[in-house]
């Protein structure tokens, strides 16, 4: 015999991600993108999207992490969600050459009939560089610190020498 109380549990969890939307497709609110230079390895893409309707990050996160890793091109995903926040967020990393980002959008708003809508999506992609930024570390600790801009060097006249040939005219 099941207790009141497993029966209960199991009707909560099976509820709460149950439909309260509709199942029209939505366009994104807002959408940015930018360019990192690389020089070495497959250029691979970052999409972190905003999505309101989850209510969990067990069952609505698992539902939609688990549903973007099925996209073909989909390296991994990682759900973040803190209770009360109203959009929840889904960060992408993806192959660019195998599949777009529209495509996560559309993955996420067919889930639990239209409940899930991507409010935002901000994507980072690489792409190959024949000279990437010199990067000063921080600390004693390697990777972490700051880069230039990717923009070519250009060559800058010395101030010295230019000081210099304006007192001997």
């Amino acid at each position: 015999m099941i207790k009141p109380s497993l029966l209960i549990a199991t009707i909560a969890l099976a509820t709460a991600c149950s439909s309260t939307g509709s199942s029209e497709a939505v366009s994104v609110t807002s959408r940015t993108e930018n360019t990192v230079g690389i020089t070495e390895g497959q250029p691979m893409a970052t999409a972190d999207l905003g999505i309101s309707g989850m209510t969990c990050e067990m069952m609505c996160g698992g539902m939609i992490k688990s549903a973007l890793v099925k996209v073909p091109g989909v390296e991994k995903t990682e759900i973040v969600f803190h209770e009360g926040d109203k959009v929840g967020h889904a960060k992408v990393t993806y192959d660019p050459a195998k599949v777009d980002d529209t495509k996560f959008v559309e993955t996420v708003q067919a889930l639990a009939d239209g409940q899930y809508k991507v409010e935002s999506i901000a994507v980072v992609k690489q792409v190959k560089s024949e000279k990437q930024a010199e990067c000063k570390p921080a600390g004693d600790s390697p990777g972490n610190g700051t880069c230039a801009s990717l923009l070519p060097e250009v060559p800058m006249p010395s101030l010295v020498a230019m000081l210099l040939s304006l007192i001997r005219a």
